[in-house]
């Protein structure tokens, strides 16, 4: 079974990333091939047929409707300095604080990034318990949408997002009952043409093949909630 994956090639720290991929689908997938396609060349009917393993962001899985072997895989989760953050929160037995993110994103990037966050933060501080959004008008360019939610026990997260139509970073900030974390990619610089500094928002193909998760009617359900949030639904 060969592995197809589906995102920004721009993202892919070749430093990090150890499993051989190609950037073109032939006639026929080999067995245990890795590709990796935009999504724009992706293309659901070329596929049919193949034996493969789909790997994808959230943002396609109603594209994908019908097919199996299906995984998805969020970007924040993937992320190095995510994956440290994540470790020193864990040193206690259940996380307790407040959580504070600012994203900016491209504005071709829709917001299945975020009902992803929430998702991955969810596996983390535990299944929210209350949420609410703010949100501009979503044609008026900077775009920005604040979502607050309380994790309960003495946990929340306030989570900031700009669609732009240039730049992109991470703000993170823990505050935790022991201790203070905190993150801003745009402070991480990475040395270019010939150093080895890795981009602060990149991930390997690597992670992306161990880190993704089955796209399971669970998973599913998950997202649909956190996706009708965002569209103005109620949630307690």
């Amino acid at each position: 079974m060969g592995n197809v994956v589906i995102g920004r090639v721009d993202k892919i720290d070749e430093l990090r990333t150890e499993t051989a991929y190609v950037k073109a689908f032939q006639n026929q997938l080999a067995e245990h091939e890795t590709v990796f396609l935009s999504p724009q060349e992706f293309d659901k009917g070329n596929l049919k047929g193949e034996d493969i393993h789909l790997f994808i962001q959230p943002g396609l899985l109603d594209d994908v409707k019908g097919m199996s072997n299906v995984s998805v895989y969020f970007d924040l989760e993937l992320y190095p300095f995510f994956q440290s953050i994540k470790e020193a929160m864990l040193s206690a037995e259940k996380p307790q604080g407040v959580l504070r993110m600012r994203r900016k994103m491209l504005e071709e990037e829709d917001e299945s990034i975020i009902t992803g966050d929430v998702y991955v933060l969810s596996a983390l501080l535990g299944e929210p318990a209350e949420a609410m959004v703010k949100r501009t008008k979503r044609e008026v360019r900077p775009s920005h949408v604040i979502l607050t939610v309380d994790f309960g026990g003495g946990t929340m997260a306030h989570l900031e997002y700009t669609f732009a139509s240039e730049g992109e970073g991470i703000e993170l900030e823990w505050s935790g009952i022991k201790r203070i974390i905190e993150f801003d990619s745009g402070e991480m610089t990475p040395i270019t043409p010939d150093g080895y500094t890795a981009l602060p928002l990149s991930y390997s193909v690597d992670a992306i093949l161990s880190g993704s998760h089955s796209a399971d009617e669970e998973l599913r359900q998950s997202l649909n909630k956190y996706r009708t949030l965002l569209n103005g639904g109620g949630w307690r």
